[in-house]
């Protein structure tokens, strides 16, 4: 399982969500070197190499589509509204045969429209997607026109309203030739916006992530836990 969590004011994870399945998790580190080079042999071999500095950078799966996830793929603040009745919504006006609008709402039930009496459902309009809250209308309404209907409760986001997501990865994972349990802490995460999110496709959807492992000064004063991250399996007895 990986799992992501917040950081509390003390640097431990709090809030810890499940990502859902997540079919590669992949960890890469790097160094960027200086080499040097001789000049007296005439071959210009390799004598040696400053260490310059450590990166780590995380691409991962995600099977899932989820609050938690799109939130960290998209840069979003999520959302939600409460189920609810509304009363009087106006329309754009006036409506031509063929005309389709989309309500304030989606997730809709119990529309009423109304001119100076209600219309009739399947002969003066029919309701395109209730999910969408798109009506087509089937008449002419030259005359202003209100809806009255209930909406379900909705959980979403809003895109590119937040700033670049940080969160503490665990990874709870199982080797599957022995069945030992081996844990990985990644402290600081910054994830990047989503690459590519396929949103019609034949084969099943899934969401790339990428991001960068940052180092965490504090956590680099502990010897157990060092500055990136660490790995642990459970000792042999």
């Amino acid at each position: 399982k990986i799992l992501l969590a917040q950081r509390s004011a003390a640097h431990k994870p709090i809030n810890v969500q499940w990502v859902g399945n997540a079919p590669q998790l992949q960890l890469q580190m790097n160094t960027a070197n200086t080499d040097k080079m001789e000049s007296y042999s005439g071959q210009r071999m390799q004598i040696g190499q400053l260490k310059g500095a450590k990166t780590a950078t995380l691409n991962m799966t995600l099977d899932e589509w989820t609050v938690l996830t799109l939130s960290l793929g998209l840069y979003a603040t999520p959302i939600s509204l409460a189920a609810g009745t509304v009363t009087g919504e106006e329309l754009p006006s006036p409506i031509a045969i063929g005309d389709v609008i989309r309500l304030d709402n989606g997730f809709i039930d119990d529309l009423v429209i109304e001119a100076a009496a209600p219309l009739a459902l399947g002969t003066d309009y029919r309701l395109e997607s209730p999910s969408a809250g798109l009506i087509e209308f089937l008449t002419a309404q030259p005359d202003p026109l209100t809806a009255d209907y209930e909406h379900a409760e909705i959980e979403g986001v809003t895109m590119f309203t937040s700033p670049p997501p940080e969160r503490w990865l665990l990874l709870d994972g199982i080797n599957t030739e022995t069945g030992e349990r081996v844990l990985l802490d990644l402290y600081r995460v910054q994830f990047n916006p989503v690459d590519d999110l396929n949103l019609i496709t034949d084969e099943y959807g899934n969401m790339p992530l990428a991001g960068t492992v940052l180092f965490d000064p504090v956590n680099a004063s502990d010897a157990n836990l060092g500055g990136f991250g660490r790995v642990q399996a459970k000792a042999d007895a």
